[in-house]
């Protein structure tokens, strides 16, 4: 696993949205790996390592996540039809952003998106979850939808 983001292309990610009256800032770094033709197009492993802030009101918290996914994308010229999911472990910073209880630092990151790619550049509408997978009573966990800007540097 250490050994696979040498050998994938490298890429920078934007991020933001707002859900569960918070809003989520996000900037990271992924690799993608091809791996397989799949349903006309190609079907890749990736991998994210990114840091997002949450805000809600004067409250924030830190979210730092590593989350690997699969990555479909179409073959034609021009815009091409993108979908990715992945769900992987995150670090938060503090446990409590405003009422919402999230009762450990750790949690999981889960997120999926659909959208278009042209050449180096993708633009996706996401969805993403953070919550501690019921290790830990209460779990409110916090949701976001927005979206999400990516650069391959293929």
């Amino acid at each position: 696993m250490l050994s696979f983001p040498l050998h994938a292309d490298p890429s920078l990610v934007l991020s933001g949205g707002k859900g569960d009256s918070a809003e989520r800032y996000g900037l990271g770094v992924g690799w993608q790996y091809d791996w397989r033709s799949f349903a006309g197009g190609r079907l890749d492993v990736g991998l994210d390592v990114d840091g997002s802030r949450w805000q809600l009101g004067s409250d924030n918290l830190t979210q730092l996540s590593v989350v690997p996914s699969l990555v479909y994308e179409g073959s034609q010229r021009g815009l091409k039809p993108l979908a990715y999911a992945g769900v992987g472990p995150a670090w938060i910073n503090r446990s409590r952003l405003g009422s919402r209880e999230l009762s450990s630092r750790l949690q999981f990151n889960s997120r999926a998106g659909l959208g278009v790619a042209m050449g180096r550049h993708s633009l996706a509408l996401e969805a993403w979850h953070l919550s501690n997978g019921g290790l830990k009573k209460p779990n409110d966990g916090l949701t976001s939808y927005g979206l999400s800007y990516r650069y391959r540097f293929d």
